[in-house]
């Protein structure tokens, strides 16, 4: 104020009004671009902070989903690995058992032996991580520890997968060896001449039992089966999937 009574006693009457007009214009003008700078500031900060916090809550769906897909997997691979221990259980007590095949319950006979021929699916799914991958929304994730125990879940679930194929392939092999024998092929014959003439067919094992016990192909078999691989190794699987889990719940909270 000082300054500007100052320049107004310099300033012929005549002007004074001039110059007062042109000093208040600009003041007016700086007020009002510093307000429209301020304006522009707070409404690019304000939008930032509803993307990011939009951002998050699409990050925090998707991990739901995440969650929900592990679950599932989950359920596969512990079945996987129960199915697995439940076969090489079966095979381990039939060989212990193999020169007492007289003295093997009738109902261990029935729940044992179809095992070993029995054949098991399990489906995997990853859609929910491909659409977190396809949305870029991982990289996007704080978490850092997080995002990369998640690429390790799925990865212990493809190993599974993978345990489980070469399982089934050596499980395969050793099988088609035993069936292939030709005693073992002449009774699948005469079975099923007989069912072509009659539906009404006791359920008897003892006849493939002793094949089994003393062909080398059964023996083999019997043998092959509870050492292709350890079932820990699915549970172990079963336990990173855990981990992810319980930390995608800490995360949404």
């Amino acid at each position: 104020m000082a300054t500007l009574n100052n320049n107004l006693m310099k300033i012929k009457p005549s002007n004074k009004l001039k110059y007062l007009a042109t000093e208040y214009k600009l003041g007016d003008f700086f007020r009002n671009f510093i307000a429209v700078v301020l304006g522009i500031i707070l409404t690019f900060a304000g939008s930032d902070w509803i993307t990011e916090r939009n951002t998050q809550k699409e990050i925090k769906k998707s991990l739901q989903l995440v969650k929900s897909e592990l679950l599932l997997n989950r359920e596969e691979i512990e079945a996987m690995g129960n199915r697995v221990t439940l076969e090489q259980r079966a095979a381990n007590y039939l060989f212990e058992n193999k020169d007492n095949a007289s003295g093997i319950p009738k109902d261990s006979i029935n729940k044992y032996f179809p095992l070993l021929f029995q054949w098991s699916k399990f489906t995997f799914t990853n859609d929910a991580i491909e659409m977190l991958k396809a949305s870029a929304l991982i990289q996007k994730i704080q978490n850092k520890e997080l995002a990369l125990q998640i690429i390790k879940a799925y990865g212990a679930i493809k190993a599974a997968e993978t345990s489980f194929e070469t399982y089934s392939n050596i499980k395969d092999h050793v099988q088609n060896d035993f069936n292939d024998n030709p005693k073992v092929k002449s009774y699948a014959y005469n079975l099923t001449r007989l069912r072509e003439k009659t539906e009404d067919i006791v359920k008897d094992l003892g006849q493939q039992l002793h094949l089994l016990f003393t062909l080398p192909e059964g023996l083999q078999l019997l043998q092959a089966i509870p050492n292709i691989q350890k079932a820990r190794i699915y549970f172990a699987c079963v336990e990173e999937i855990d981990k992810t889990i319980e930390a995608i719940e800490k995360e949404c909270e």
